[in-house]
């Protein structure tokens, strides 16, 4: 499913098609504050991510988008675990397309939809302590700070975990 979020940006669903640009962008910087250890410095790496992707996404359990700026590579986002009904969310744009408002409008626009059409209690987004970014739009968003914790291997992570929760209707 694509979702058209304004003129310029547009998530589609993760395919081989963009191996080339995932795997180009995908640099140290960019995992610094992600839960990944270590950069793969393998191309076939990457196509392995993108099928297992493809394949959380036939089984449900993920769906993983491409962002578009433009109709130029930007990043990739997704909600992963679904089917435990409180599945996570994540996202990273590439160094050249931020401080655009891209992640802005991309976390804005998912958890608001995803809140909205999947059959979820919550959405979580974990966030690194140290992402400053990341942290300026969720006080936007009026999340609510439900967890801190430690994440990682070698590569420690401290994760405060926000949350937006499915409003219940009363009669």
């Amino acid at each position: 499913m694509i979702l058209k979020i304004d003129e310029n940006i547009e998530l589609v669903p993760i395919s081989l098609d963009y191996v080339s640009e995932i795997y180009e962008s995908f640099n140290d910087e960019i995992i610094k504050l992600l839960p990944i250890e270590s950069l793969s410095k393998k191309i076939d790496d990457t196509t392995e991510f993108i099928e297992h992707s493809i394949e959380q996404r036939n089984s449900g359990a993920d769906i993983v988008w491409v962002i578009l700026n433009d109709n130029e590579f930007a990043g990739c986002c997704g909600i992963h675990t679904i089917q435990s009904r409180k599945p996570h969310f994540g996202i990273w744009v590439k160094k050249e397309q931020q401080g655009k408002g891209i992640g802005k409008k991309v976390v804005h626009y998912v958890l608001s939809w995803g809140i909205s059409t999947l059959d979820v209690e919550f959405i979580k987004y974990p966030v690194d302590q140290r992402n400053t970014r990341s942290i300026k739009l969720i006080k936007e968003l009026d999340l609510q700070l439900s967890d801190h914790y430690q994440i990682g291997g070698q590569k420690k992570l401290k994760v405060d975990e926000y949350r937006i929760y499915k409003k219940t209707t009363t009669n």
